[in-house]
């Protein structure tokens, strides 16, 4: 029986879009018959779009500057993002983890995580910010609401909002995440947006806000510990098994690497 209180750690180099998808829901049915959490940090080998599970492939067509970015759909909901200047976070619990039985709960810890590891950066320094976490409630209609998610509000999100010279309402999304519940075990991930990427120009990163360098490698040291604290986990480096990888390579024929499975809506 695996020790609930041992989560594997994952920290993978930079790979396609179709392939970091697959691993992460090789990973969630792993756990789902193991019982064995998993912690893994990534990032992306050029910039890509993921579109929510939910999102009409046609609707790209409304951010032109991502046009030419590759694209993914993913497994989990919510709006479109765009992976490039940022650090990408999965996690899988199996459903006997306490945190695992409260999507909402297990949301808001894992931001929090991130909100105080932003602020203890921000408060070496003089920028005028203070990262938060959003208490807005999301629209029901999720066709009225903006193509990225990076530009939509939802309960959770971590945003930047700012100390002094601007209005309150002049706040900016830096963490979003989004949850994928299978029978067995849940996955949640979510992306860090560190930069501005040329290919979602709208949108200003940590760094861009705030003049404080925050590269990938860095932040996931760092979060990691955060994370291990808000779980109440021990971490174990790892890699992921043979057995994962080649499930993952079945995935990814399957559906992330199938442009059936984009083109689904």
């Amino acid at each position: 029986m695996p020790n609930a209180n041992v989560c594997q750690l994952i920290v993978d180099p930079p790979a396609d879009g179709a392939w970091n998808m697959a691993v992460d829901e090789a990973l969630l049915a792993t756990a789902a018959e193991t019982g064995i959490p998993t912690l893994r940090f990534y990032q992306w080998l050029r910039p890509t779009l993921s579109l929510g599970y939910f999102q009409q492939n046609a609707d790209r067509q409304s951010h032109p500057a991502s046009l030419e970015a590759e694209v993914v759909r993913r497994l989990s909901g919510g709006g479109a993002i765009l992976h490039d200047q940022e650090l990408t976070y999965s996690l899988v619990l199996p459903t006997d983890h306490s945190l695992a039985k409260d999507t909402q709960a297990l949301y808001q810890t894992i931001h929090k995580a991130i909100v105080r590891y932003l602020a203890d950066l921000i408060s070496k320094s003089t920028a005028p910010w203070q990262p938060t976490q959003c208490v807005a409630t999301p629209q029901s209609n999720s066709r009225s609401e903006p193509f990225l998610c990076f530009r939509r509000r939802s309960t959770g999100d971590v945003l930047l909002e700012p100390t002094e010279g601007l209005p309150s309402s002049e706040n900016h999304k830096i963490v979003g995440s989004a949850q994928r519940r299978r029978r067995g075990a849940i996955l949640q991930h979510g992306s860090i947006l560190l930069t501005r990427s040329d290919a979602a120009p709208e949108l200003l990163g940590f760094t861009d806000l705030t003049g404080i360098p925050l590269v990938a490698n860095s932040a996931a040291d760092c979060l990691q510990l955060a994370f291990a604290e808000a779980l109440a986990v021990k971490l174990e480096t790892s890699c992921f098994s043979d057995s994962v990888g080649d499930l993952a390579k079945k995935i990814l024929l399957q559906r992330y690497g199938n442009s059936s499975w984009l083109e689904r809506r």
